[in-house]
């Protein structure tokens, strides 16, 4: 669905993308991560043809970016990090113009402008002016006016920045959804938890190249069977974390990755079996354990390995 191919973009001679290269399937639920100006934004905007890149190659759906534009806007549905609503109109006013701006028209944009206001769950705010939408109603709005003309990928740039817990959960089910119904997602987003929860697999991105791991990947595959053979140990200890830490430390396959109060990190090699021996371990060492969670090495594992701290 995406192949690119070594592509450069810069501005006043600062390298926004340097040599980036990566392929999407089809069908992916796909993730893109890094720190502020890594240059997500700006590979975006290039894939939704709305900036060109300087060189390298990309296609999207099959069409060149390059030298068929309008096809790739035709199956793409674009977000901006910002996205741009006009206040003054209703809902429908609201969908009916992107849909004509799509050029549908008569019944098709009737049928586009229906479907939208169902699929979002605006039907009883199609009246309501856009000003006087909360900001996760203004969301599905403008991913209601993305989806008009039925793309077969969604590119989206910081989708759920400034929404409340329960408008990223929504958000969530909708890409869900959307992508079981086979429509690929594309997405940066600096909330990592949300991507861990949907995204099949995820790429790095620094200083406008691949960020690639002691592994030599800049693609880290999610879900449970991801890394049977590393796993990373939540532990919730009673009391006495140093008596923990020190537990660990004789371990064989087991590394501390951080300890915070009475809770402990982990690194365990070897898969389920030797994180049974250990928590058998740490228990022989008279440390009491209220709580033992076994799970493979997760995004947050990688950012923090390839970036040295928080997402920014």
């Amino acid at each position: 669905m995406i192949s690119i191919r070594q592509l450069t973009k810069r501005y006043d001679g600062v390298a926004a993308l340097d040599g980036f290269t990566l392929e999407v399937p089809a069908g992916e639920l796909f993730g893109l991560v890094g720190p502020n100006g890594a240059g997500k934004t700006t590979l975006i905007r290039i894939l939704a043809t709305l900036a060109r890149a300087d060189s390298g190659e990309a296609t999207v759906a099959g069409h060149d970016i390059a030298s068929a534009p309008y096809l790739v806007r035709a199956a793409t549905g674009y977000m901006p990090d910002v996205p741009g609503v006009y206040q003054d109109l209703t809902v429908e006013e609201f969908l009916a113009f992107f849909a004509e701006a799509f050029r549908l028209h008569g019944a098709k944009k009737r049928a586009a402008v229906s479907h939208a206001l169902s699929w979002s769950g605006l039907e009883d705010r199609r009246n309501t002016y856009v000003e006087q939408l909360s900001l996760g109603w203004k969301q599905r709005l403008v991913l209601a006016r993305t989806l008009l003309h039925e793309p077969t990928l969604l590119l989206l740039d910081e989708p759920a920045t400034g929404l409340d817990p329960m408008a990223r959960i929504h958000l969530r089910e909708q890409l869900r959804s959307l992508n079981q119904q086979g429509v690929t997602v594309f997405l940066s987003s600096h909330i990592l938890g949300d991507l861990e929860d949907i995204c099949s697999r995820v790429a790095f991105i620094a200083d406008g190249r691949n960020a690639v791991g002691a592994d030599g990947s800049s693609v880290l595959t999610l879900g449970p069977t991801a890394h049977p053979d590393v796993l990373t140990c939540e532990i919730d200890v009673v009391e006495n974390p140093e008596t923990a830490a020190a537990a660990l430390a004789t371990f064989t396959g087991a590394r501390l990755l951080d300890s915070r109060g009475n809770s402990l990190r982990a690194e365990i090699s070897g898969g389920a079996p030797r994180a049974a021996e250990l928590l058998h371990h740490l228990v022989s060492a008279d440390v009491r354990v209220l709580r033992f969670d076994p799970r493979g090495g997760g995004l947050e594992d990688r950012y923090r390995n390839l970036f040295g701290g928080k997402p920014s």
